[in-house]
């Protein structure tokens, strides 16, 4: 009896152990599954806007690719705060992706002021071309020494003016307007012209043209159209006397902690969508001068003349402080770039 007893004990303790390995096996498979990879994305543009529709391709694509394993999460409408805001932001790691024009980032990435140089560039093909090669991505790379990882150009476009005055057709009708401006470089360089420069923040812009605080401003047609400038601003001059390279970043640390599988998903996805919002923002501009007279604006070409004699003017009035923030090697390289992809 006594022996049956030991044996029935020798088996419980058997299935104890046995029991508890089990448990402990169950545990690692739980801890091997893994949970989806988050991409928190930050933009300031509008819900209907090519941009955001375009994040919203990006979001598709990688979690369709992904099979579900990263989940993309868009904040736009500077859900997140302001484009400066962002990338403080995506360089903590607070949020995982932002984008914004490289204009803005100029005091904190000098090597950025080169893109500020006015017709640099001869259309969006040119400038597509400038912008992928490896200039382009050779000048994504200061971006590193703040904790992030450059991704590609997407498509902003050209900006052109608009005011409440008159249509601008020559140098000489910038004269005495007073319009916006929001970096040094640029208020210097409008200020070439005999334009009076106003700082305004972009979230003060449509109730300063609204008020008649400044007479103008400028920006892309996109822009012009979904902030309805056009209440205040009858005239779009279209000057496109600047390209606005909107980039797209990522916190680097996030990159890094990639597996190759994932980050050449998301790298792909990138590149697929910037494409996509190229073709989208194009037919977009196109679509909007068409549709713009119907709501009351009076949109006027600027002869090449007028902008030659325009770029020679503003490009000699910055064309030293863009140097002193970019490096002389920086904007060699780039003019150079540029002359080779014309």
């Amino acid at each position: 009896m006594k022996k049956f007893a030991k044996l029935i004990g020798l088996l419980l303790i058997v299935a104890l152990v046995v029991s508890g390995c089990g448990g402990s096996n169950e545990g690692e498979n739980e801890g091997e599954s893994t949970e989806p990879v988050v991409i928190r994305l930050a933009h300031d543009n509008s819900v209907q806007s090519p941009t955001h529709v375009s994040f919203e391709k990006f979001k598709e694509i990688v979690e369709s690719e992904s099979d579900g394993q990263i989940e993309v999460t868009i904040f736009p409408g500077g859900q997140m705060g302001s484009t400066q805001d962002t990338l403080e932001q995506t360089r903590l790691g607070d949020i995982q992706m932002s984008a914004g024009a490289t204009t803005v980032f100029t005091q904190s990435i000098p090597e950025f002021a080169v893109w500020d140089s006015f017709y640099l560039f001869d259309d969006h093909a040119h400038a597509h071309r400038v912008l992928d090669s490896e200039v382009g991505v050779e000048l994504m790379k200061p971006l590193e020494k703040s904790g992030l990882t450059g991704l590609g150009y997407m498509e902003i476009g050209f900006r052109n003016f608009s005011n409440s005055k008159r249509p601008v057709e020559t140098v000489e009708d910038l004269a005495g307007l007073k319009i916006r401006g929001y970096n040094p470089v640029q208020i210097k360089a409008w200020e070439s012209t005999g334009a009076i420069l106003s700082s305004v923040s972009f979230n003060e812009l449509f109730t300063s043209l609204q008020q008649s605080l400044i007479d103008g401003q400028e920006s892309a047609i996109e822009t012009y159209n979904s902030n309805k400038f056009y209440e205040a601003n009858k005239y779009l001059s279209l000057t496109e006397h600047i390209y606005t390279n909107f980039l797209w970043y990522a916190n680097g640390d996030f990159m890094d902690s990639l597996s190759d599988e994932h980050r050449a998903i998301i790298e792909n996805a990138v590149k697929e969508t910037i494409e996509f919002n190229r073709d989208s923002m194009a037919q977009a501009e196109q679509n909007l001068l068409e549709e713009l007279p119907a709501k009351g604006v009076e949109i006027n070409e600027v002869t090449l003349d007028a902008k030659k004699q325009l770029g020679e003017l503003m490009n000699n009035a910055v064309k030293n402080d863009i140097i002193a923030s970019c490096g002389q090697d920086i904007y060699d390289m780039v003019m150079e770039e540029v002359e080779n992809q014309r």
